[in-house]
């Protein structure tokens, strides 16, 4: 909260949300942009934003105290330690153009991967998933994490089945316009969508 950090007990955190129509969060949430403007537009709904980087967490935390917004807060973790107080709760998570590990677990999908993001999701929960990297255009990062060349092909046909592996299934996938990048609402698409051209796709899957 701000730049400070507390514990939240899983009491405690159900005491937040209880109030609330539905709980997202958002996984790799960087400075929480997309959470701080989502929890701003819909007061109805409970947001957590969730990265590793304090330092990042810090910029949007600190502006949502600032506006005393109830329905958001911002989670110290990552893919790899997720809190157990979530387990369970959330009615939609968000994976929007991950970076880093995050977006190598992402498109080289484990079952043990998918199974930890099931974790977080009540049963016929959704996860939505925003990918838009490109060989060419982050050559370092695609050769430093051994990506595949991303393709509406190669998300059929090895992203997919391996969350269906764990209890998905396929609501939809579809390739996003550039301009929609905007509308994601977070910082780096903004940055992305003044950018080179390049192909998005989004992935929606809901949990069995």
């Amino acid at each position: 909260m701000g730049n400070k950090n507390m514990d939240l007990s899983e009491n405690e955190l159900k005491g937040l949300i209880k109030c609330y129509d539905k709980t997202m969060a958002d996984l790799g949430t960087g400075d929480g942009r997309f959470v701080y403007k989502s929890a701003l537009r819909d007061p109805n709904n409970f947001y957590v934003g969730i990265d590793p980087s304090e330092k990042q967490l810090q910029i949007y935390s600190k502006k949502a105290l600032k506006k005393k917004l109830p329905n958001v807060i911002f989670c110290l973790s990552s893919l790899e330690m997720l809190p157990n107080e979530l387990s369970g709760k959330v009615d939609e998570l968000t994976i929007i153009l991950p970076w880093g590990t995050l977006l190598q677990n992402i498109v080289l999908p484990s079952e043990e991967i998918c199974k930890t993001l099931g974790g977080l999701l009540k049963t016929g929960g959704e996860i939505e998933i925003v990918l838009g990297y490109h060989q060419d255009l982050e050559p370092a990062e695609v050769g430093r994490l051994e990506l595949p060349d991303l393709s509406t092909s190669y998300v059929e046909h090895n992203i997919v089945p391996a969350f269906k592996k764990s209890g998905f299934e396929l609501v939809s996938l579809e390739k996003l316009e550039k301009r929609s990048l905007k509308k994601l609402e977070t910082t780096w698409s903004k940055k992305l969508s003044f950018g080179k051209m390049r192909e998005i796709f989004k992935l929606t899957l809901t949990k069995q």
